[in-house]
């Protein structure tokens, strides 16, 4: 590329800035374009769109999709039935979401229906922590908690968060409340009752 002389107007096609009479300057010998000479030189040729001068790119090699599942590159959503991509996370037919890897419908509907439970048991744990705090109530958590944590054990400790602690706590403060409250009132019919007589 040889320099050339533009007219004052005339902007460098890639850095959008005049061209002055003092800077190296080159112009595109394909559709005349004016460059600086350093831009030209760091562009590798012309930046106008459609001009025979613009350097080659690399093609974007084709996203690689790991054949996953023993060779196949897909799965049926467990929700519709309808193939979806083997790593989708999302079914683009019923929006429903999956996981990345081949579930059957039956595991599907088990996680869908632990997922709907889910809030249920969060509210639980802390209407439990909140009744193992008065003692008059504290006998609820002590007892009607520890059976229904016992039988939610496993879907209550893949919650997120610290709602496995919170049922804990409230079985053994309810429990301790409980006790006291006992003690006390033995206490009282002992010293009101038995020994008033």
């Amino acid at each position: 590329m040889s320099e050339h002389a533009f007219a004052p107007q005339a902007h460098c096609a890639i850095c959008m800035t005049p061209v002055g009479p003092g800077d190296a300057a080159t112009m595109c010998p394909s559709c005349a374009a004016p460059y600086h000479a350093e831009c030209w030189t760091d562009n590798g040729g012309c930046a106008v769109y459609g001009c025979n001068m613009v350097p080659q790119t690399d093609g974007l090699k084709p996203l690689e999709i790991p054949p996953a599942f023993w060779g196949r590159e897909d799965k049926d959503c467990p929700k519709c039935g309808k193939q979806i991509l083997a790593m989708a996370v999302r079914c683009r037919h019923c929006g429903a979401q999956v996981e990345a890897k081949i579930e059957a419908k039956a595991t599907y509907e088990k996680r869908q229906a632990r997922k709907a439970r889910a809030p249920r048991l969060r509210q639980m744990s802390i209407l439990m922590l909140v009744l193992s705090l008065l003692p008059v109530l504290s006998l609820v958590p002590a007892v009607i908690g520890t059976f229904y944590y016992r039988s939610n054990r496993e879907e209550i400790r893949k919650l997120p968060g610290s709602y496995d602690g919170y049922y804990r706590i409230s079985i053994a403060v309810g429990l301790a409340q409980f006790v006291i409250f006992a003690i006390a009132l033995l206490a009282w019919w002992i010293k009101f009752v038995v020994l008033e007589k």
